[in-house]
C-alpha cells in the first residue's frame, strides 16, 4: 500500500515509516497539514496516517478536507497522544476509520492497517467484467 504519514516528530515519524517499508508498504512522509493537503490534490494514496497536532492545521482539518475533497474513500487512521474520549469520538464522527493512541506499538498498527486494507477490499468484486459490444 501507498501510504501518507503526517506527523510532525521526526522520532516517531522514523519508527512507524521503518515499520511500514518492512511490512512491504510505501510511505511519504508530510510534517504539516497543509503539505499533505496539497499532495492529495495531485497524488493518490492507499491509506493516511494522520497525528493530531501538527504544524499550520490539524490533522482533524486534514481529515475534514480529505472527506469533503478527496475523490474516494480512502481509509483514515488517526495516531496521537490525545486519549479523551471526546477526541476519539470527533475523529471517528469526521470520517477516521481507526484511532490509535501514542506510544504506537509496533504488531498492533500493522494489524489494524491490515484490517483496514481488508474493510476496503470487501465490496470490491473479485471476478473481472467483460463487455462486447453492443452487448
Amino acid at each position: 500500500m501507498r501510504v501518507a504519514l503526517l506527523e510532525d516528530d521526526t522520532d516517531q515519524a522514523n519508527i512507524i515509516s521503518l515499520w511500514l517499508q518492512e511490512a512491504k508498504h510505501s510511505v511519504v512522509h508530510f510534517t504539516a497539514g497543509r503539505e499533505l493537503i496539497r499532495a492529495l490534490r495531485k497524488e493518490s494514496f492507499d491509506l493516511l496516517i494522520l497525528d493530531w497536532l501538527v504544524p499550520d492545521t490539524s490533522g482533524l482539518d486534514v481529515l475534514k478536507w480529505t472527506r469533503s475533497n478527496y475523490d474516494w474513500n480512502v481509509p483514515v487512521l488517526f495516531i496521537t497522544r490525545l486519549d479523551k474520549e471526546e477526541d476519539v469520538v470527533r475523529a471517528l464522527e469526521a470520517g477516521a476509520d481507526d484511532y490509535m493512541e501514542k506510544p504506537v506499538k509496533h504488531r498492533e498498527i500493522l494489524a489494524r492497517i491490515e484490517a483496514l486494507s481488508r474493510r476496503k477490499t470487501l465490496g470490491q468484486s473479485s471476478t473481472q467484467t467483460l463487455e462486447f459490444p453492443p452487448y
